[in-house]
Formats: structure tokens, C-alpha cells, sequence
């Protein structure tokens, strides 16, 4: 299955005991993101103190388990979808969401999300992660 995958995902793959980080891991998914999704998040994970106690790991961990799970993931640069991101901006319910939503909508595949916001729209099909193990399974 490929799918489209937003932060929120990445982030979630190092909490402990994460499931995100098995499906992460699945060799049943073929991950996509746009390029800015690898620098945000390595960004929050490295200065976001809160986020930090939250994942309870140290900066080695974190790079560990940043190798790892960025390793399934196919990243675009933004001229891949650029054509889309008009459209995207219309039915984003956040801006920063637009990216996500336009590579989606080029490459015509779902997006891996636990945002509620990103359901609002009606043009992309969004899973969170309980509706993709359902899928799974």
C-alpha cells in the first residue's frame, strides 16, 4: 500500500512502544512526503524540549531511530507537486497541511494521518492509524 505520510505519523514512531513505529517499519508500505516533512520534524524533535521529555530519548536514540524510520521514506521535492498545491491550499484545513494534500492529490494516494482536521476535506482519503491496521489486517 503507498501512502502519503504527514509529521504528526514520523512523530509518533518515537514515542515508546509505538505501534506507528512498527507500521513505520512494514514492508507493506511504500511511504511518501514532501522534503520540508524531514526537516520540521527533525527540527521539533531536536528543539522542542516538551516534545523531548515526552519521548523520553536521548539525542543518540533519536538518531538511531531517525535512520531507521526515515529509510521507507520516499521524500519530494516541492516542483514534484507543485502543480497541485493550488488546489491543495483550497481544501487544506491548515495551510501547512497543503503539501501533504498536494502530493496526495498528484500521486493519487492516501494519506497516513491522526490529524482530524485533515478529514475535513472530501478530495483525499485520509487514514489514521487505526483505520490503516484495520486495512492491514
Amino acid at each position: 500500500m503507498e501512502l502519503v505520510i504527514d509529521a504528526n505519523i514520523l512523530l509518533a514512531g518515537f514515542m515508546k512502544a509505538a505501534i506507528t513505529r512498527e507500521l513505520l517499519l512494514d514492508g507493506r508500505l511504500r511511504l511518501h512526503a514532501p522534503e520540508h516533512l524531514i526537516y520540521e520534524t527533525r527540527k521539533h524533535l531536536l528543539s522542542d524540549i516538551n516534545l523531548k521529555k515526552r519521548i523520553g530519548l536521548s539525542i543518540k536514540q533519536i538518531d538511531k531511530i531517525w535512520f531507521v524510520l526515515t529509510e521507507n521514506i520516499s521524500t519530494h521535492t516541492q516542483t514534484d507537486y507543485q502543480k497541485f498545491h493550488a488546489s491543495a491550499l483550497k481544501i487544506a484545513p491548515h495551510p501547512e497541511d497543503a503539501p501533504y494534500l498536494a502530493l496526495a492529490l498528484k500521486m493519487k494516494f492516501p494519506i497516513w494521518s491522526n490529524d482530524k482536521g485533515m478529514k475535513t476535506q472530501n478530495c483525499v482519503k485520509v487514514l489514521s492509524t487505526h483505520e490503516l491496521l484495520r486495512q492491514l489486517r
